[in-house]
């Protein structure tokens, strides 16, 4: 399992910041501002893949999708945390599996648009920025 935090709030705590060094992170001089998505942008952001298919599943207290290659060999399954039931609202989000080149893909799609976002693996291995 990741979670996905935004790159700003971990430069707002300065023992983050010691941590994210001692895990030989190269952090970026400055910081962009950055802002958790909308899961109606998550969805944007998956469907504009090429080569993968998702499938949703939406409650008015769950938000989650599984994306598979076409091939169905890749996936991930990304979940949004305290879904309000607003699509348009941001959400703070994670995956629950999957392989890691479609969890950094997914990510990467979602920083473009939000800014920095820091993966963070449940095993404890370093985390990783996508810039």
């Amino acid at each position: 399992m990741y979670s996905v935090v935004m790159l700003f709030e971990c430069m707002q705590d300065p023992a983050t910041v010691a941590w994210l060094m001692q895990s030989d992170i190269n952090l970026p001089g400055i910081t962009p501002p950055g802002r958790y998505p909308t899961p109606a942008e998550i969805q944007q952001v998956i469907d504009a893949i090429p080569g993968m298919r998702a499938a949703y599943r939406k409650t008015a207290k769950v938000w989650q999708v599984t994306v598979r290659s076409r091939k169905d060999v890749s996936w991930a399954c990304l979940a949004v945390r305290d879904f309000s039931g607003d699509e348009h609202e941001p959400h703070r989000f994670y995956f629950e599996g999957g392989w890691d080149e479609v969890i950094l893909l997914i990510t990467a799609r979602l920083a473009d648009l939000c800014g920095p976002m820091v993966l963070l693996h449940d095993s404890g291995t370093p985390p990783q920025v996508v810039l």
